[in-house]
């Protein structure tokens, strides 16, 4: 955050800002309240219900910010607060913040936008227990799983309270709920469990009652870099508290006192831990659904990079790569461009995955492009399995402007599977060039006679040179020099940029045994 002189004289400013006549006397004196600074009048008195404790929630998220603002100095017109849909969601228009009142279960996404445009902001979600762990539950953990630097405060009353109290994320098993009178047959969440595995680095849970520890944790959790949780256990003395014991449910006596009832019953339930493991923090409950443990602290800070930490890392360490091909793309080997002039040219490669066909029709690619200046356009095709299945592609090679990239009729093609010459050799054209790993493919008695086929034992020469890995290249070589239609030395150079640096010998060697032998099937 950016330093500030006088937290005291910031608040006078904006004291001003808000028409009040700034005075050298602290807030009591002049009859200011001392959250005025950030709580918008104009909006208030408030819509939550009498006894629910999301009042509470938002004096201690206000109060942590106004500590930090005058003890650490920072500059809260760089926080944001971002906010779903339901009760807790009505924070975002209270707070006088840059805020965000977003869709149902889309404040993270829309908080992670917020922090990755402008990372000096410090972005706080503040929503309920359904918006953040229900609706937005793959945000959540996506988020936390990321270390975003972002602070999500979720306030769990149990239920979806706004829309009538139906079952939610955190609804305790066998409690009652609008939706579920005879008791809720679902197991709820351990959020700071929930939050700790899917990889967020500070966790935290305090009740409402705890107005104090929860905004002492609040100031830690703001200044965590890093995705940093905490969990506010609030009640919902209209939804929640009617169908279960803690309010006093639907005792007509107690219809003013449910938020209280529920208070006085988190505070025998509750129990403060200091060095709790957050997979032994669930909210534990009795057969009948009523809460008997609500384990409070803080139960992880964790130092580890956050994401932005993590992408400028990553960016160090890709700017070096680079940087490396750069320079090898700018100290790339110039060869005289083809003279002759060169007729489309389609030419299919087949086989399996791990054979390196794609490999080698990209290498195709770049000898007739970069090196040959010729016009080449390469796709390729490979079924659902990443080895083992078939496997092809396809490059189109002219002198002239390629206007259609997909082969029409192949030319000439480089087979390195039986299932391959099975496959795509009815489609050569009349007259044109088969070259088979004549190792791994058997012509058929009714091989076609209006083809021309040579074959080479490709994968063998590989295995022999040090590696089967390298046939894809002994089949270029051999192609080269039966087809001509990419120079040779084209060819070896895009095959020396294309392979493993350390490969980069035998590669070129098995190239020019599979060239020596296609010239002398030639000749």
């Amino acid at each position: 955050m950016t330093k500030q002189s006088n937290g005291t004289m910031l608040r006078s400013e904006r004291a001003r800002i808000l028409g009040y006549e700034p005075l050298d006397e602290g807030d009591w004196v002049t009859g200011l309240h001392p959250m005025d600074d950030l709580l918008r009048g104009e909006r208030l008195p408030h819509i939550w219900c009498q006894g629910c404790g999301l009042g509470t929630a938002l004096t201690t998220f206000i109060g942590a910010l106004q500590w930090l603002e005058k003890n650490q100095d920072w500059d809260l017109d760089k926080v944001s607060a971002v906010s779903g849909i339901g009760c807790t969601g009505r924070i975002a228009g209270y707070v006088r913040l840059d805020s965000f009142h977003t869709t149902h279960g889309r404040a993270i996404p829309f908080a992670t936008g917020l922090k990755l445009a402008n990372p000096e902001l410090k972005v706080v979600v503040l929503s309920g227990d359904g918006d953040i762990a229900g609706i937005g539950g793959n945000h959540f953990i996506h988020a936390a799983r990321r270390n975003l630097d972002i602070t999500v405060v979720c306030v769990n009353n149990f239920n979806y309270g706004m829309t009538g109290g139906q079952v939610g994320p955190t609804t305790p098993h066998e409690a009652r709920a609008v939706t579920a009178q005879y008791g809720n047959f679902e197991y709820p969440f351990n959020l700071p469990y929930l939050a700790a595995a899917s990889g967020a680095s500070f966790v935290a849970r305090w009740t409402v009652l705890h107005a104090r520890q929860l905004e002492w944790t609040l100031r830690r959790a703001l200044a965590h870099p890093g995705f940093s949780f905490v969990e506010v256990i609030a009640p919902c003395s209209t939804a929640y508290a009617r169908w279960n014991r803690e309010g006093r449910g639907l005792d007509e006596q107690n219809l003013g006192r449910r938020g209280l009832e529920t208070m006085k019953y988190y505070q025998q339930v509750g129990r403060t831990v200091t060095d709790a493991h957050p997979k032994d923090v669930d909210i534990k409950f009795n057969a009948k659904g009523e809460i008997t443990e609500i384990i409070e602290g803080e139960f992880l800070d964790e130092a580890k990079p956050d994401l932005k930490a993590a992408m400028d890392q990553r960016d160090e360490h890709a700017e070096k790569i680079w940087l490396a091909e750069k320079d090898a793309v700018d100290n790339r080997t110039e060869i005289p461009a083809r003279k002759d002039h060169i007729q489309r040219a389609e030419v299919k490669l087949g086989g399996f995955g791990g054979q390196g066909i794609i490999s080698a029709g990209r290498i195709i690619g770049v000898a007739a492009a970069i090196y040959d200046k010729l016009e080449a356009c390469f796709t390729q095709s490979y079924g659902p399995e990443a080895r083992g299945g078939a496997a092809g592609s396809q490059v189109v090679i002219s002198s002239d402007p390629i206007h259609h990239p997909h082969p029409v009729e192949p030319t000439s093609m480089i087979i390195l599977s039986q299932g391959a010459y099975t496959k795509y050799v009815p489609s050569l054209a009349p007259g044109g060039v088969l070259v088979i790993d004549d190792s791994l493919v058997e012509l058929p008695d009714d091989h076609r006679t209006d083809i021309d086929t040579y074959g080479i034992p490709a994968t063998k020469i590989a295995e022999e040179a040090g590696t089967s890995k390298a046939a894809n290249t002994v089949m270029l070589g051999f192609w080269t020099a039966i087809v001509g239609v990419v120079s040779r030395e084209a060819m070896r150079q895009a095959v020396a940029e294309s392979v493993p640096a350390k490969t980069i010998e035998l590669n070129l060697k098995v190239f020019d045994i599979g060239f020596e032998h296609g010239e002398k099937i030639k000749t």
